[in-house]
């Protein structure tokens, strides 16, 4: 009875343990010495812990912001953030999220062994993201604990091998070859984007401007960026509150000391959740891709998406600030129709508008730049509008997953099985 309470309800009930024990039989499979195996594992554990307390963070700071955009627009604002509500489905669901992860990684394998899909995906966080909406969307279904995780990991193993493949078209026409893909579940965004630029006939790329090279640097340092934007949206929202009703939130504080601090404590809980997120999976991806290296040679690694920066940095700019001024559109719309309203995410429109601003550029040229990246901007704050009522079961939330794919997956998932 005690060694099954210990695997029950120590093992399997524990997410840091369990993905401690992932990590560790990786790495045990590879022969590691014992010093790898004690600092994998236990860095494994440490970054959990450091994804629950950002987390915790800049929720707070989500709520903060939500309570101050429904007191001035009359309005309940939900920012698209994918470390925060992964961090928040964790907490409920850790243990079916690890047994969808380790499914979803054996059978991705197999898919890439024995089928002429051979990518292997190496963005970890976004295995954990997707592992967290299937966990929560499947468990709002009132299926047992088992089908979760089988159904959870089958469907994560198809999109961690067809993601890649969606989207490869128009990363070769950027990278020129077939040596990477891109590993990120925005591949709707990037495949709407490359679409839509190719309406337009590609003219010679022009020469990135003096100015924008010097704004370069600053958009280069991602919490800076978010602190900033966050800042502004802050200001921007006060502004339309009550004065009175600021002072009764934030016990008599300025709102512009108000939106400073609140703009640092959600760029310090994004450091946090990234920072737990990077330890706690660098130790899981690289002893997946060791086995994969022996189990598929000659397969494609799938990477993140700022990978596609370097290619065109001033494209992945102007994509980022056109992506987020399509989600501006896209809540300016929604506040007149509804109460509630997406409000446009700073990461997601950074990462996934950059890098489908990048495609665009390559293919349209500054007109199907300029184009897709408002389009691209405006599908992926609009989307998330459809997941939320699926993912009740979590509970009332302030912010939920961001990119395209999560919101594609989850209707899709959610309308079959509710059929069936």
């Amino acid at each position: 009875m005690n060694a099954t309470q210990l695997i029950s309800k120590g093992l399997l009930g524990e997410p840091a343990l369990l993905l401690g024990f992932i990590a560790f039989l990786g790495l045990l499979i590879q022969r590691e010495p014992i010093q790898r195996l004690l600092n994998g594992t236990i860095r494994t554990m440490l970054g959990y812990t450091l994804l629950q307390i950002g987390a915790n963070a800049a929720g707070t700071s989500l709520s903060n912001l939500s309570a101050i955009i429904q007191n001035g627009f009359q309005v309940i604002g939900i920012i698209p953030h994918n470390e925060t509500i992964t961090g928040l489905a964790q907490i409920n669901y850790g243990e079916e999220i690890a047994i969808i992860m380790l499914i979803g990684m054996i059978l991705h394998l197999g898919i890439a062994r024995f089928t002429p899909v051979k990518f292997i995906f190496l963005t970890g966080h976004h295995m954990l993201f997707m592992a967290s909406l299937l966990a929560g969307t499947l468990m709002s279904l009132s299926m047992s604990t088992w089908q979760v995780m089988v159904i959870g990991g089958i469907v994560l193993a198809i999109c961690m091998s067809f993601a890649p493949l969606i989207s490869q078209p128009y990363i070769r026409r950027v990278t020129g070859d077939e040596r990477i893909a891109i590993g990120h579940f925005n591949s709707g965004g990037y495949l709407l984007s490359g679409f839509i630029a190719s309406w337009f006939k590609l003219k010679e790329e022009p020469k990135e401007p003096y100015k924008m090279k010097r704004m370069r640097a600053f958009f280069q340092d991602n919490m800076v960026v978010i602190t900033v934007f966050t800042f502004v949206l802050f200001i921007v929202s006060s502004l339309f509150a009550t004065t009175r009703g600021i002072e009764e939130m934030f016990s008599g504080r300025h709102f512009i000391s108000v939106s400073l601090l609140q703009a640092t404590w959600f760029a310090g809980g994004c450091y946090v959740i990234l920072a737990g997120v990077r330890m706690m999976l660098s130790e899981i991806v690289p002893a997946f891709k060791g086995i994969a290296d022996r189990v598929v040679p000659g397969a494609i690694p799938a990477f993140d998406c700022p990978v596609l920066f370097k290619y065109s940095p001033f494209a992945a700019m102007i994509g980022f600030l056109l992506s987020f001024t399509g989600g501006i559109m896209a809540m300016i719309i929604m506040m007149n129709i509804q109460y509630t309203v997406i409000i446009p995410g700073v990461i997601p429109h950074f990462f996934s508008g950059g890098a489908a601003g990048v495609i665009a550029y390559k293919i349209g040229g500054r007109r199907g730049l300029i184009t897709s990246s408002l389009v691209h901007g405006f599908v992926i704050t609009f989307l998330p509008m459809f997941l939320i009522p699926l993912l009740s079961n979590l509970g009332y939330l302030r912010t939920t997953f961001a990119d395209s794919d999560f919101s594609i997956i989850g209707i899709i998932v959610h309308a079959i099985f509710s059929w069936i």
